[in-house]
């Protein structure tokens, strides 16, 4: 029998150190949609907006939750997951589920924690809509697909697909309380066709997938209501498919949706693109690309297969700031084998890409990240990496 007095799902999107505030909690706005169009209150609370995140738990205990959900990546997310997880655990039942890039990978090894009551895998929009109705519910969760839960002391893991739901609306209401966002993120594709040995979307969306233009189309819309300074289409590879990025910048100024955008990109795939292709673009307002380069040496983007080369990336380099337009560049260092000469080349590339394009962005230099299932993992075990057994 539904209990009528749950009807409210609290989701959480932690903080960590080393992610910055300004990038809005888009997987969170993406499950929240269905639920509230199946009538469940939602709320969203931005961990790294709250300096006092326990004292809003402790006040929501008791308003109905059907559960907490939150989000967590591999690495940057766990410590505050943990801490989140047992101060909910210390003071009620109400379940907890977690979503994103870790429970994907490791399900099991986050329900042994017992931490966490259910996960949900890979995306979660409609997974995470049928566990809710069925906690609401007070039903079994056995028969669910794409989920894993903890029962009798028992774990319980179904990988089964179920058909996705395609979200035409993004709930921005639910973030405003933090102010208006001045970047505005859009996802028009899944998924990447190439094969880079350290990355993980090969492995948690492992078909290329396109998002219909005409929802595309309206996310645009709903975002140009904020008046965003830009739009930043973050899809794996934005610029993967040339003639839908034509199509999809024309049907934009068609339809007088007009804006300065962030995309990402491959540095073969742009150094391929004719002149008339580029303008097109940074006329149409995509005057910004953003490049993973991730290493100086040639050593190692041999090794984690980028497919390019460091004088492919001073040609490209060269070439945008001729069309004006401004390449962000991201760089990784910790990569196994990895010697002090591979990260000085590292360094001095980021030197010279900055002398010979001033307008160029250099992002932070992240940290690597062993995730399992990427061929770089079994790599880094081998070197002695000692992957952690346990989620907590």
């Amino acid at each position: 029998m539904m209990n009528s007095e749950k009807n409210r799902v609290l989701l959480i999107y932690p903080a960590s150190d080393s992610e910055e505030t300004g990038y809005l909690p888009l997987s969170l706005m993406y499950i929240a949609q269905p639920l509230l169009e199946n009538n469940i209150e939602v709320e969203i609370i931005d961990h790294r907006y709250e300096n006092d995140l326990f004292s809003i738990l402790a006040r929501q205990m008791d308003s109905g939750l059907i559960c907490i959900g939150m989000n967590c990546i591999t690495g940057p997310h766990i410590e505050q997951v943990q801490r989140i997880c047992e101060f909910v655990k210390e003071r009620s039942s109400i379940p907890i589920v977690l979503g994103g890039p870790h429970p994907t990978l490791l399900p099991e090894q986050t329900l042994q924690s017992g931490l966490v009551d259910y996960v949900v895998m890979h995306k979660g929009e409609a997974p995470f809509l049928r566990l809710v109705k069925a906690l609401k519910m007070d039903e079994p969760v056995g028969h669910l697909k794409q989920i894993g839960w903890r029962e009798n002391g028992r774990i319980y893991v179904n990988r089964d697909p179920v058909p996705e739901i395609q979200v035409r609306i993004i709930p921005y209401h639910l973030i405003l309380k933090y102010g208006k966002p001045n970047v505005i993120p859009i996802i028009t594709s899944y998924g990447c066709p190439y094969h880079c040995s350290f990355c993980v979307e090969r492995v948690l969306h492992p078909k290329y997938t396109h998002i219909p233009m005409d929802v595309v189309l309206s996310m645009i819309g709903q975002a140009m209501e904020l008046k965003p300074a830009l739009i930043n289409f973050i899809d794996d590879n934005f610029l993967l498919d040339r003639k839908r990025v034509i199509e999809l910048l024309s049907m934009c100024q068609k339809n007088d949706l007009n804006f300065y955008s962030l995309c990402t990109g491959r540095v073969d795939e742009v150094l391929r693109m004719d002149d008339e292709s580029l303008r097109f673009m940074r006329n149409r307002g995509l005057t910004r690309i953003f490049f993973g380069i991730e290493s100086g040496s040639p050593r190692i983007l041999n090794m984690i297969r980028k497919r390019l080369t460091v004088e492919m990336v001073l040609d490209l380099n060269r070439r945008l700031r001729n069309e004006r337009i401004i390449p962000h560049y991201s760089f990784m260092a910790g990569f196994p084998t990895e010697t002090k000469e591979d990260i000085e080349k590292t360094i001095h590339l980021i030197h010279r890409l900055k002398k010979e394009n001033p307008e160029s962005v250099i992002w932070k230099i992240n940290k690597y990240v062993p995730y399992p299932g990427t061929e770089l993992f079994d790599l880094a075990v081998q070197q002695g990496f000692n992957p952690p057994k346990r989620f907590e």
